[in-house]
Formats: C-alpha cells, structure tokens, sequence
C-alpha cells in the first residue's frame, strides 16, 4: 500500500478523497450492521478505484452489499412498535338513567368543558343539571341503541380501530380510549407501557380543535405519561379539518345524498357543535375576540378558534362538492346552557332548520363536519329530533349524511395523516426500506452519509469501465453531485 501511495504522489488527505467511499454514515442510531456494512462497502470502493487485486471481485457485489446496508435499518427496528391511540369523549355504560347520570357527571364536571367561576357557582349548575338532564338523556340514547351491539359511538369507534389495524400493518398497535368511559385514557396508556411501546401517537378524533375536546384529550394523556417512572413518547395527529385526506372522505359521503352542485336537493346546511363564544374567544392571539370576522377566513390570530376552523371547513366541502353561495349555510347544535345564561356560537341548528322550512326549503341535506363518528348528537339531535322540527315548520324530507365511521377513504386518509407523525426512526426505516425496493427512489448514501439517487448512482458507476484515479474521482464528484437532491 506504502509503495503504492508513494507512486502516486504521498497519501491523499481527506478533503482529497472521494466523496463515495471514504466516509461510513450509520442510517439510524444504533445500527451497527447498517455502519459495518457501510465500511466494508467503502473499503471495496476503495480497492476498486485504486485498482488494486481484487476489485473485479468486489465489483459484482457492490450493488447486494449496499442494498444490505439499507435493509438493516429496517431490520434492526423490526421489534419496535408504535402504538396509535384513538381517543374521544366517551359514552354511559348503559341507557339506565344512573349510567348516564355518572358519564355526564364526570363530562360536565370537567372544567375544560364547563368552565364557570367562582366553583361553587358551577357546583350548583352542576346539581341542577344532573337532576334533570339524565333522564332525558337516557331515552334520547334509548333511541339510537343498538340491540346486540350498543352504544353507536363505541362499536364505530371499535370496528375503526380494527379496519386502521388492517391498513397501518404489524407495526402500529391501534386502540381506543375514552375521557369520561371505559376504556378509560389512563389505562389504555399504562396497557401501551406494559406491552413495551413507547412510542404512542395520540390521536383526537375531532377535525377541528376546541379545549373542551382535543384540549381535554391530550391534557390527560400528558398527566397521565409525566406521572409514569418511564414516561411515554407522544405525538399528536393535530385537528385535520383542513386535511386532503378528511376532506375527501367527508366530501365523498356528502356527494352520495346531495348528488353533484347538490342538484339531489334544495339546500346543504353544514350542523357543527356548539360551543360558548368565551371559549372560542381564549383561543385568539393578539387580544382579538371571536366573532363574525372569524366567519370569514383563518388569521393567524384566530387560527386555533373553533369558530373559524369550523366555517372554513365547510367552505371547503362546500367548493369541493360544488355547492354556489346560497345553497349551503351553517349552523350550531347542542347548546347547554340555563336560561340563555350563556352565550353560545350561532346561528343555532334548531331554528335553522325551522327557518328554512319557512323560506320554501323542502328537501334538505344535513351533514355533521365536526363529528368524525355517529353518536347522539347526529342520531338523535339531528336524525331524529332534527327531522321532526324540520317537517313541523314545513319541510319534507330531511337526509342526514352519514358520518365518516370507517368509510374506505377515511380509513386511508387516517392512516396517512398517522404515518405522518410516525417517530423520525421509522420515516428512516421506511425510506431505506424504499430505497432497497426502488433504485429510483432518492435516499441518504449509506457509504457517503449524503442525500441522493444513490442505488442508481453505485450501480451505474459499478459497471463503468475502470479509469485512471483523478480523472474517476472527478468524473465520480461531479456525478453524484449532480444526482444529490436538497433535502
């Protein structure tokens, strides 16, 4: 080797060196193989360009070796599981008024949701609330019940997690909580810790964002990973209101009963939750306050108001579907509140649905873009109660959409938007494990630790015909340079 350096001049130094096999740069943290491979890849590349004994030999299983290379990240990481957690707010064990009466009781307690001042004051709201509001409660679930399978919330939300299994593969462990019901959020945590995940992907199942959903979901599940000796990694799939993958799903379903520019009827109304205006309004930067403005289009002031979000994801649905200004409007439901105390998000869907039955509306589709799953709310607010203050102010026929569930496009969607919060250590899996299984696809160079075309690069440089050293290792730079892409 000395004589051979010698005759070309002393040993190079490193910056002299060829960028394709001089360096080793591990794809993942803890991935020797993947480094040793490397090595020994960048050593052949060495003997070959040196033309030293032995480089033919090399040359022909140059191509399996970096493959390996790129494989082994994956394999090193094949045991790790991320787990993907569903959650929502929950639902009462039964339609027996005590089960109601204990679910609502921890809901309405929470403060993100009732959030009253001084607390004696919402401990008499609370009082008075949970004397009345149980037993209506309870016949209200009594109508959407189902017979062997029960609460709607709970079975859709079950047979998501199975379809979602099916679609994310072995890799993620999909399960479901819920905040004020079994399976509770802290259990399902601590079930995720035991069976050694602890990579969690927690992930909201309300499109838009409001304290007294996503806020409350995630504040728990924090409070429950700080308190744990190992706490958890979390990552969140954020409100995805404005997502591709959420609104071709919703505008898929809406399309089935309002036909295309909604010719199947006479006017779209787009029913979200309600929530109080004060509420709305903590979620404003800059000292504004929520208000018609927030109707109008997403600030960076108000980006987090459920006001805004909601009004924007029907524009959206509404472009999507092809509606016209004046073919669809949007309303609010669910308001709770004593004596009109407080003041919520308007107009509200009850008398929306009154006034256009008055204004000649007959066939009226009504779709629910808060709601991810049917529950109450869309089975018997807007089904059922919805229906017959529709037809006794005038109207004929009201079509509720269905809710996304597990429709086939959302199902996909979801577990794009999952894959998209996926640990680093997996996109690095995922993109070598493409790279072995594409030679177009660009990745990181496992001999060269630079971002490129490089299986395409290796096997066209393996095949060409030996030259001499500083026209090769010219020739070499200038091409993978031209193969490197930005990342």
């Amino acid at each position: 080797v000395g004589s051979s350096l010698a005759s070309k001049g002393g040993p190079r130094r490193p910056s002299q060196m060829s960028g394709l096999g001089c360096t080793s740069a591990p794809l993942a943290s803890g991935l020797g193989a993947a480094s040793l491979t490397a090595c020994v890849a960048g050593h052949a590349s060495r003997r070959r360009r040196r033309g030293g004994v032995g480089s033919m030999a090399h040359k022909s299983n140059i191509s399996e070796q970096l493959e390996a290379s790129a494989a082994a990240s994956q394999l090193a990481m094949v045991d790790e599981k991320i787990g993907v957690l569903l959650m929502n707010i929950g639902t009462p064990a039964s339609t027996e008024t005590h089960d109601v009466r204990d679910y609502l009781a921890r809901f309405l307690g929470d403060d993100r949701v009732i959030d009253i001042e001084p607390k004696w004051l919402k401990f008499v709201i609370l009082q008075i609330l949970l004397g009345v509001r149980p037993q209506k409660s309870a016949e209200a679930y009594k109508a959407i019940w189902d017979e062997s399978r029960g609460s709607p919330l709970q079975f859709h939300t079950e047979d998501l997690v199975t379809d979602l299994q099916q679609k994310l593969g072995d890799q993620f462990v999909v399960r479901h909580c819920f905040q004020y019901s079994a399976p509770f959020t802290t259990n399902i945590i601590r079930e995720f810790t035991k069976d050694g995940i602890d990579n969690v992907i927690l992930v909201p199942m309300f499109p838009q964002y409001a304290s007294s959903t996503v806020g409350t979901c995630l504040q728990e599940a924090y409070e429950v990973g700080a308190k744990m000796y190992c706490t958890p990694c979390f990552s969140v799939v954020p409100p995805f209101y404005n997502t591709p993958q959420f609104l071709h799903a919703q505008t898929e379903e809406i399309a089935k009963v309002v036909g295309p520019h909604g010719c199947n009827v006479d006017h779209t109304l787009f029913s979200f939750h309600g929530l109080p205006v004060e509420q709305c309004s903590k979620t404003h930067s800059g000292g504004t306050k929520c208000g018609p403005d927030c109707a109008e289009r997403i600030t960076r002031t108000n980006k987090n108001c459920y006001h805004g979000q909601c009004h924007e994801t029907a524009r959206r649905l509404a472009a999507g579907l092809g509606l016209k200004e004046g073919q669809w409007s949007v309303a609010f439901q669910s308001r709770l509140t004593l004596r009109n105390t407080v003041k919520w998000i308007g107009p509200y869907t009850d008398e929306a649905l009154a006034e256009l039955a008055k204004s000649g509306v007959r066939r009226l589709a009504l779709a629910a873009p808060s709601f991810a799953i049917d529950c109450l709310e869309t089975l018997e607010e807007l089904s059922i109660t919805g229906e017959e203050q529709f037809k006794e102010a005038g109207g004929e026929e009201l079509m509720v959409v269905p809710c996304i569930n597990t429709s086939e496009q959302w199902v996909t969607g979801l577990s794009q938007l999952v894959k998209l919060q996926a640990p680093a250590w997996q996109a690095t899996a995922d993109a070598a494990a493409a790279a072995a299984a594409d030679p177009s696809a660009p990745g990181h160079c496992p001999v060269s630790g630079r971002f490129g075309i490089w299986r395409q690069g290796h096997e066209h440089k393996h095949n060409e015909p030996m030259e001499s050293t500083a026209t090769s290792k010219q020739a070499k730079t200038i091409e993978f340079e031209a193969l490197a892409v930005p990342w």
